[in-house]
């Protein structure tokens, strides 16, 4: 049976990590999973999509915290409830089909899969001011707020559901700095890196 390629991509907000995903997932032939995730949830759970985008990568807030400690955790709402379906989504997924999956704790939730190869990507903060301004047409200032706020989000939703710590490099196989390379020379380190895990692609 030919070997899976099962990749996890986190991302810090304004790295360019989505279009480094889709790159490498495109250039070895992969599903790629980013917000097509929620739709795998919401197909499953008939809840809508809007919904559970608003909520997605959200720690659970003060709702969550009361019903679970009043009822329990097998009794879960909002975030901690999306949890469950997202890591459900995340494993079914992955055991159909080789795929990138973009954030969601999916290094994480799939870390008994021994193909799993976990990839971190950031960048200066120079560096995602300037492309998160750019891409959104916002000042500088405001691009900074924005990156503040991902970041924190991200890294609240991580580190609440993991018992590890988002963005910290023995959480990953390997980290990129995507400022220091330039987005192709970041993409072909990564595939190589890639390639070099599995014998099928040496």
């Amino acid at each position: 049976m030919e070997k899976k390629i099962i990749v996890s991509l986190g991302r810090q907000y304004g790295s360019g990590g989505r279009e480094l995903g889709r790159k490498v997932a495109d250039e070895l032939g992969i599903a790629y999973y980013d917000r097509e995730i929620m739709q795998e949830v919401a197909k499953k759970s008939g809840m809508a999509v809007d919904y559970l985008e608003s909520n997605d990568e959200q720690a659970p807030g003060f709702f969550d915290y009361a019903t679970i400690g009043r009822f329990g955790l097998p009794h879960l709402f909002g975030s901690s409830q999306n949890f469950v379906m997202l890591s459900d989504a995340i494993k079914n997924i992955a055991c159909k089909e080789s795929c990138l999956i973009v954030g969601r704790t999916a290094d994480y939730i799939l870390r008994e899969d021994p193909s799993l190869i976990k990839i971190f990507v950031h960048a200066s903060r120079r560096y995602r001011i300037l492309r998160v301004s750019r891409r959104l047409n916002v000042e500088p200032e405001e691009a900074d707020s924005l990156i503040t706020r991902y970041d924190k989000e991200r890294a609240r939703f991580y580190d609440f559901f993991t018992d590890k710590t988002w963005g910290q490099a023995d959480s990953y196989d390997l980290c990129v700095d995507v400022s220091k390379l330039g987005m192709e020379d970041a993409c072909r380190l990564v595939i190589d890196y890639i390639k070099m895990r599995y014998e099928k692609f040496k």
